[in-house]
């Protein structure tokens, strides 16, 4: 009987070794086609990088032949490949449409598609790599480096911050109808009434009035 128990338990945990190392080997094994079409549809919208991770070095994975640079036709292929994967979303979704029916989702119970051309560039972060490519490579040698694709966006992102603060400031601009530069609650309530119902929350020294910087967003602009 002891020695069926400890067959039992050598059996158990052979078992659950050779999962443990069959997963660990799957992790590992390359999927070039399959990693490029994730990477693209991972908030692509320009070829963005999966949470957590950089961006910029995310975007290696289209280096398919590993020179240290993205081509022109390395960046056409990655986006070609997020397109198809795209498409292949597009068309599951349809068929389940197909098969449930369900209400709510436009004629005939579907999800309204998405036009069926390609990847629409990612205008707010300014990162398609096809659309974007000429003003990307800054030496004109035909392909995109580790640095020239770190300059990019950091002149992007300060372009971002330096539009949202324009528009902040028009916005506030707007909302201050006596121009004291500070917002009532009644001009609060007039021009963002989004912010009516937390204006004594973020009149943070309780004088009755909103300042610019209390307005302003926690998050930086993006």
């Amino acid at each position: 009987m002891k020695t069926t128990k400890t067959t039992l338990i050598a059996t158990a945990l052979l078992a659950a070794l050779s999962i443990t190392t069959a997963g660990a080997v799957a992790a590992q094994a390359p999927a070039a086609g399959a990693d490029v079409a994730k990477h693209h549809g991972e908030r692509h919208r320009g070829h963005g990088a999966p949470r957590g991770g950089d961006r910029i070095d995310a975007i290696a994975r289209l280096d398919t032949d590993n020179d240290g640079r993205i081509s022109r036709a390395e960046a056409q292929a990655g986006q070609q490949a997020w397109e198809a994967r795209r498409q292949a979303h597009q068309a599951q979704r349809a068929e389940r449409g197909d098969a449930e029916r369900r209400p709510g989702r436009g004629e005939a119970g579907k999800r309204p598609q998405r036009d069926a051309g390609g990847p629409r560039p990612d205008k707010a972060r300014g990162f398609d790599l096809v659309a974007n490519f000429d003003a990307i490579d800054s030496n004109r040698d035909g392909a995109l480096t580790r640095g020239e694709l770190r300059a990019w966006h950091v002149a992007k992102s300060a372009e971002r911050r330096a539009e949202g603060e324009r528009r902040f400031d028009a916005k506030f601009r707007e909302a201050d109808l006596n121009s004291d530069g500070k917002l009532s609650r009644v001009e609060v309530t007039e021009k963002m009434p989004r912010l009516a119902q937390r204006f004594a929350w973020m009149d943070e020294n309780g004088d009755g009035f909103l300042s610019k910087e209390e307005v302003r967003p926690s998050r930086p602009q993006r």
